[in-house]
């Protein structure tokens, strides 16, 4: 009697301690699964974030590239002020182009306050020269002023070319847009040397004295943000 009393207690033990053990494994199977899927949703939200970031970079690459095609593809009137004022509207609307990607994908707010600054500053400009452009009865000049005013492009193409896009949003921002400042700098000062019309000179020293302030923003948000 005694040994079957032993032995249905035994019988009851093994049956406890193994109900316990598939309970533990299942418990660790439940964790572990959980553990994947929430690894795989947070890889999937990382390759978003990167995806996003590169479609912002790839449309700041696209407006430039548009910038140049048109600034080159511009046939020149002859008449210097005209002229620069026409590549100047265009060259502002590369700079609001890539603004408005940096405000859509951009994080930093002190990128996204320069690039809201440049879309109002420069929107106002194109206005501005549209009208003078208007306005205006072109005088023929000698075409090979003109040189200074493609210089700046060329050498926009050639920085350009040699960038080295970093993925973020807002290093490669400031990084194009100093590029783009300097030459429109460039243009501006060859106003300063060859245009005659009083209110392009005002404007090109407007832009060598705002742009020049923004590339030295740019510059030493860039070194700080390594």
């Amino acid at each position: 009697m005694n040994t079957k009393i032993r032995l249905l207690t035994l019988a009851a033990c093994m049956y406890f301690f193994t109900g316990c053990d598939n309970g533990s494994t299942t418990t660790t199977d439940k964790d572990t699964d959980s553990t994947k899927m929430s690894n795989t949703k947070s890889d999937t939200m990382d390759k978003k974030m990167n995806m996003d970031k590169m479609k912002s970079n790839n449309g700041m690459m696209t407006s430039m590239n548009k910038m140049m095609d048109n600034m080159s593809s511009m046939k020149m009137s002859g008449d210097f002020d005209m002229d620069f004022a026409n590549m100047m509207i265009e060259h502002h609307q590369g700079a609001i182009d890539m603004s408005e990607e940096e405000l859509k994908s951009g994080t930093d707010e002190k990128m996204k306050g320069m690039a809201q600054n440049i879309i109002t500053a420069q929107k106002e400009e194109q206005s501005k020269l549209r009208d003078i452009v208007k306005n205006s009865k072109p005088m023929k000049m000698e075409m090979g002023k003109h040189d200074e005013l493609t210089k700046g492009m060329d050498d926009m193409k050639s920085d350009m070319g040699k960038m080295q896009m970093s993925g973020n949003t807002d290093k490669d921002f400031a990084m194009m847009m100093i590029s783009h400042h300097e030459s429109a700098i460039k243009m501006a000062k060859a106003e300063l040397s060859h245009g005659m019309n009083a209110q392009l000179k005002q404007m090109a020293q407007k832009i060598i004295s705002d742009q020049t302030k923004e590339i030295g923003e740019f510059k030493s948000w860039i070194s700080t943000n390594k």
